[in-house]
């Protein structure tokens, strides 16, 4: 994801360590590789992400260390994954980055894939089985332009969803989600007509400006995105023209709060407008399952909604096709082509990926399973608008074939900026999308 996901609450801290805290680095002296460990003489793997929160860690972890007590995950995490991206350019480029380090689908896979190890020959000797075993969507979009495999891929998540406080709308007289753009329209004028904000929507976010003009090019021209950002159409196209305008018209129906372009996702739209029952709807993506379902052992909900119950629908259509949501790798693993402990590394990312890690961790709705055989497990004692709506974000998530997220950074941010101006009236659609085009015409495609 391109942004911090503060679904359940994260600790500040930049820094979480686990079993003894080793010196950064991947060890990248020569000499063989250190095995799994034994009890005598364990091995330590430096591991740098910027999820799981701490909440999450502790049930993975300890899970881990009951597995594999002679294999120590040395965790350093920071939730701002800008700041997280930071830190590992510097230090990876300078070879003393970690062993183990995490990435998502998109321009992560462009910027970050050199530094990886081949992860499909390190899987072929590390995990067998594989292929027949993660998701193929996945790991098509953690393969780069050479085909070679930079991640293994461990977590699903996409756009465009609207999470809903099915409590609140009842007690507003709302008893029907919209099923499209105008009847969605409709109740957010209802909403607004009684000062409450029609949708949360955090679009100061470049990250979540982009999920949504992939998805609503989606509905105008199934594809044309993709081709688009490999040279092979021009975003001043018929498609983006009419992606812009139904962006253009959102601004005008007001559907989202006043002065959305300078409100961040995180706190302000989930925390300061949804939790506070300021408005009844929240614009994201399919990891806010993890709110709909509070997962065994996690804290629950705050603020107003405490005792509410929340529900997921997909965002009304706007375009002509229904394509659904898209989806994407938000979190995949890969291991330093210069670590000197691949085969604990693996061992580790095989337990992320087919193994308990995998269980623990899609079963507390961070995002849906790569692991073709999970089956995520919910509390008994939930609604059935609540279980609805975990099998239906899960569910479109696996059938999903649409990329959430772009190659290029520069060209994902231009995309952003253009929303922006285009929904302050600073540019018009036809002057932001030759903006766009002007960029992805000046990106290196190698």
């Amino acid at each position: 994801m391109r942004g911090i996901k503060k679904v359940i609450t994260t600790v500040t801290a930049a820094l979480v360590s686990v079993g003894m805290l080793a010196a950064c680095g991947s060890g990248n002296a020569g000499g063989a590789d250190e095995g799994l460990g034994t009890a005598d003489k364990p091995v330590s793997i430096d591991f740098w992400a910027w999820q799981p929160v701490e909440d999450q860690w502790k049930p993975i972890i300890a899970e881990w260390e009951k597995e594999n007590p002679n294999i120590k995950i040395n965790l350093w995490r920071n939730a701002d994954q800008a700041e997280y991206e930071k830190k590992l350019r510097t230090a990876i480029a300078s070879g003393e980055g970690p062993d183990v380090f995490a990435l998502n689908s998109g321009s992560m896979v462009t910027q970050y894939g050199k530094f990886a190890d081949d992860m499909a020959k390190l899987s072929d000797q590390y995990m067998k089985g594989w292929k027949d075993n993660v998701s193929s969507t996945a790991i098509d979009q953690m393969t780069d332009k050479d085909g070679k495999l930079v991640g293994m891929p461990t977590l699903l998540t996409g756009q465009e969803y609207l999470l809903y406080n099915e409590t609140f709308l009842k007690e507003l007289g709302i008893t029907e989600m919209p099923k499209t753009y105008d009847e969605l329209v409709k109740i957010c004028k209802q909403l607004k007509a009684k000062g409450l904000v029609p949708i949360a929507y955090g679009a100061k976010d470049i990250w979540h400006l982009v999920d949504l003009f992939v998805y609503l090019s989606n509905e105008f021209g199934e594809g044309d995105i993709y081709k688009a950002e490999d040279g092979k159409m021009k975003f001043t196209d018929e498609t983006f023209v009419k992606t812009m305008k139904a962006w253009k018209q959102m601004a005008d129906d007001q559907i989202f709060e006043d002065g959305a372009v300078g409100v961040p996702t995180y706190p302000d739209t989930n925390d300061n407008y949804f939790a506070e029952r300021k408005t009844p709807f929240l614009a994201s993506g399919s990891w806010h399952s993890s709110m709909v379902v509070i997962p065994e052992g996690m804290p629950g909900l705050t603020g107003k909604i405490a005792n509410d119950t929340l529900g997921m629908i997909e965002f009304p259509q706007v375009g002509p096709i229904h394509s659904g949501p898209t989806t994407g790798v938000d979190y995949a693993l890969t291991v330093n082509k210069d670590s000197k402990r691949k085969e604990a590394s693996m061992k580790f990312i095989e337990f992320m990926t087919t193994g308990k890690g995998q269980t623990l961790w899609t079963n507390m709705l961070q995002g849906s399973p790569v692991y073709t055989k999970a089956k995520v497990e919910l509390r008994k004692d939930i609604t059935e608008t609540q279980r609805e709506s975990v099998e239906m974000v899960n569910k479109t998530q696996s059938e999903s074939k649409l990329t959430r997220k772009l190659k290029y950074a520069d060209l994902e941010n231009e995309i952003g900026v253009q929303m922006q101006n285009v929904y302050t009236g600073q540019s018009s659609v036809e002057d932001a999308l030759a903006s766009i085009e002007k960029v992805n015409e000046s990106v290196d495609r190698g």
